[in-house]
Parts: structure tokens; sequence; C-alpha cells
């Protein structure tokens, strides 16, 4: 047993402004309605306390609370941590990064951080965040509990750890794999406040429950694979159910996030889950993501709906089967065809994501695009612009062909675009996906067929639908989130 202490600790909104910060996902709040649960750090919460490690797992972004205000309350409580460890995004990790350094100059505690940023380019981001003393590189649990283990955190002995000694960092020699997937505890939600996440439309609150790691696709704009490798593993169907039910009695959870890149990739092994599901008669509703060339046999998804299944996620990108082919998404039109046919048919809300202003793309082909969202008439669309992370092969790409107009990091998100040229730059983008997005939403058949998902989701994010509603019809420009300190967090109501 370690007598150390170690916080967990998820940082808090910035300027205002909800971030998830969980595994590859690293977007505002308002792409999908919601934050996710931190599952990573609750995890690491349960592999910690299984040995005995006396922790905190605090999550200021659901909470609305500031560093500050967690300084005081570990401080009222006599809680001193030895080791800080924060999930951080391409976009957050500067902001993440200075206010994580309020702990750092309070408590003398190093600074661990993991997430797609530290997988992806961790030399780079430790030169981007000076104040923070090591990151994780890939999986972040071993490195974690290897970490939080022993009198001091010896950087020295995790080969995954990208670190700090005196003014010069030491590479990492391995990616993290964790180790335990297979046997993983169920995670710590009882150390958090599950009503601070709930799903939007039905605004209940939601878990995540981990069903596979890895992807063995190779699309050239995902962070994914850098970060989990390409390699799909999957924990049994007896695991995945025992854990749903626990938390369904335990918390009173009903809706749950199936959380893997592709949840549905082995049909075999995945129907076993979904007969177990069925047998047990749980009364519990899941979504998560998909690929359309996974849901072209009516039997499984039809399965997949007697399980419980609520909504499929699936990217789409593009109507253009070469720029689609450009990105190495390899996805045959029959098939995109028969999974949104075979969704309808079963009863499964369906959730289409379209890529704009990749390289190649031009007006033309974008309103093409639009015209294929709306042909295609999933449930729900959304349409991103471009983003080329640092580290994947579509930021390599851009790079070299000169269409890198900013290389900011804090604009490496779905609210801005940073290429430039063929015709395509920010404005032409970003307006092509608002029409785009009005196209799709404001048909009068689909505002008929989706009424009640309209109100429940007016019901429930108010303030989010009257900012979405603003940036569409009005063209409104997103708050920029670049350079907030903790005054501007403070006066956004933290």
């Amino acid at each position: 047993m370690s007598n150390r202490r170690i916080l967990l600790v998820n940082p808090p909104l910035i300027g205002g402004i909800a971030f998830t910060r969980q595994g590859r996902c690293q977007e505002r709040e308002e792409v999908l309605g919601t934050t996710k649960p931190p599952y990573s750090l609750a995890l690491a919460a349960a592999l910690l306390r299984e040995r005995g490690i006396e922790l905190r797992l605090v999550d200021l972004t659901a909470e609305q609370r500031s560093t500050d205000d967690l300084i005081a309350d570990l401080s009222r409580q006599g809680f001193t941590p030895d080791l800080v460890v924060f999930p951080s995004t391409t976009p957050t990790l500067r902001a993440d990064a200075d206010q994580m350094a309020r702990l750092k100059a309070a408590f003398g505690a190093p600074l661990v951080c993991f997430g797609p940023h530290a997988s992806t380019v961790p030399l780079a981001s430790m030169a981007y965040a000076p104040q923070v003393d090591a990151m994780i590189v890939g999986e972040p649990e071993d490195a974690i509990v290897a970490l939080a283990s022993g009198d001091r955190p010896d950087f020295s002995a995790v080969p995954s750890v990208t670190w700090r000694r005196g003014d010069q960092v030491v590479p990492h020699i391995a990616n993290g794999v964790f180790s335990g997937l297979s046997t993983a505890p169920r995670p710590a939600w009882d150390l958090l406040d599950l009503k601070n996440y709930r799903l939007p439309m039905v605004n209940r609150p939601y878990l995540i429950v981990e069903t596979s790691r890895g992807c063995p696709y190779s699309c050239d704009f995902c962070v994914a694979p850098i970060h989990q490798g390409h390699k799909f593993r999957e924990r049994s169907a007896s695991a995945l159910v025992d854990e749903i039910e626990w938390a369904q009695r335990t918390f009173g959870v009903r809706y749950f996030y199936l959380w893997g890149d592709t949840v549905t990739l082995n049909q075999k092994t995945f129907s076993a889950f979904c007969e177990e599901l069925i047998a047990r008669k749980l009364d519990i509703a899941w979504f998560g993501n998909a690929r359309a060339d996974n849901l072209t046999d009516p039997a499984f998804v039809h399965r997949l709906k007697r399980s419980g299944c609520w909504m499929l996620a699936m990217g789409i990108e593009s109507a253009s089967p070469e720029i689609r082919k450009d990105m190495v998404k390899r996805l045959e039109e029959q098939k995109v065809r028969a999974a949104f046919a075979n969704l309808r048919d079963a009863g499964v809300k369906s959730f289409a994501f379209f890529i704009f202003g990749y390289p190649g793309d031009t007006s033309a082909a974008m309103e093409t695009t639009a015209d294929y969202a709306i042909d295609l008439d999933p449930d729900f669309a959304n349409f991103y612009p471009a983003v080329p992370y640092p580290g994947t092969a579509l930021h390599e790409k851009v790079r070299q062909q000169g269409l890198l107009k900013h290389d900011d990091w804090t604009r490496m998100e779905y609210s801005y675009y940073l290429l430039e040229g063929h015709g395509l730059d920010e404005t032409t983008v970003m307006k092509a996906i608002n029409r785009a997005r009005r196209r799709f939403f404001l048909r009068p058949r689909y505002v008929v067929r989706h009424l009640s998902d309209v109100a429940q989701l007016v019901f429930s994010k108010p303030a989010l639908v009257g900012h979405l509603l603003s940036r569409m019809l009005l063209g409104q420009q997103v708050v920029d989130a670049r350079g907030v300190d903790e005054a501007g967090l403070a006066q956004s109501g933290s």
C-alpha cells in the first residue's frame, strides 16, 4: 500500500465553455449537446483504490467550479496531493496547463497529463506546456498506477512517459497499452455527481461503458489509432452486461454510451453481448459509434434494437468517393445506403457526421455533400470543418501542401477552419457548414418528424439551442476560448 495522495482532476471550463476531454474526443459541449463523463479518470480512480492509494477525483468542468475553489476545498480537507493527473486536448492544453499550474504552486505536486495531444506529439506538447512535468503517451492507466505507487513518482521507470529532467525533455520509449482491459474494475462513478452528465433530448443521466479499444482503420484525420493503436481489443459480453446491470442497480442510470471507436466491428462477439442484454431483460437504452459497412445485415441491426440500441453515430464524411479515398475512409455507397435503411426499419436513430473543407473539396462539392446528407435523411447530422490535428496524416499533408494557414492548437477544434487554398478559406467553409445545417434541419418534413426531439432539446438545453440557432441562422461568431484566465472563468459563472 502506498501512503501517497493522488489528485485526478478534469480541468475547469474555459471562459465559460465546457469541453470534453475523454479519449480521442476533444470537442465543445455544443457539438453533441453534452460533455462526456470522464471515464478514463473514473477508471484510473478505481485502479488506484484497488491498491489502497488515497485519492480525490474531481470534475471541475461538470461541477462548474474554479481551480482556486478546488485548492481551498482540498486545503480545508487537509488533503495535500503528491501527484496531480489530468486529461487535456489539443485545443485546451494551454488553458488546462495554466490552471493545473495553480495546483502545482499550491501543493508542490508534479503535473502529469494525458490525452490525444500527448499521444500524437509529446515533445511538442511538453514545449507548448512548460508547467507540465510529464505526459503519458498512449493509454494512461498502467502509467498512472505506476507513478502513483512507491514513495515518489519515478518518471524514468515508466516507458510510456515523456518527462522533464531539468531543462531536458526525455522522450518515451513505448506507447502505453492498458494490460488490464479484460479484467478492468468498474469505474469509480461513486466519486462523481452523476446528475452532471445528462443526455440532450431525454435529459437523463448517462454513463460510459467501454466495450473495446483500438481501431483497425486508417482515416487520415483521426487521432484514435495513434492514441490506442490499430489492434482491436474487446471486453467480454458477460463483463459488459455485468457492468451495465451494476450501474443500473447502483446509480439508477438507464442510458449508456458504449465506448469504442467502432463498437459493432466484430458482429459475432457484439451479437453475443446483445443476446446477453436481451436475456437479462434490463430496461436500458444504449448508443455508440459504428461504421455504415458494419450495419448491412438487417438481422444484426434488429438484434441491436432488441438489446436496447437507441442511436448509432457514423462518420460518412463526404459525398465524394474521391475525397473519401483521399481520407482513407473506405466506404462503399451501397453499404452506406443499406445501413441507413436498416436503422430506419429497425427503429434505431441515426446520427451522421460530415466533413467540409477537406483538401480537394470545393464549394460545389460541399453543396453536394449537403444534398447527400438530406438524401440519406439520418435522424441527426452534423457538419464539421476538417481539423488537421497534430500528429495525423492530414496535418502532415496540409503542411506539406502549404494549406495550413494557422498552426494554432487553441483553434484546432470544430469551431474553426485553419486551411486556405484552392478556393477555400475559413469564411467559405464555415458559411457552407451553416448553410448545410439550415438546409438539413429546417426542412418542414424534418421539423414535423422530429418535433418531440426538438422540444426535448429546447427544454433540456435552452441556452445551447439558442447559441446554435444564432450561429446557424445569423452567422454569430463562436466564442473564442483562447487566452482566458481564471478571472474570466469566474466571470462566466463557474
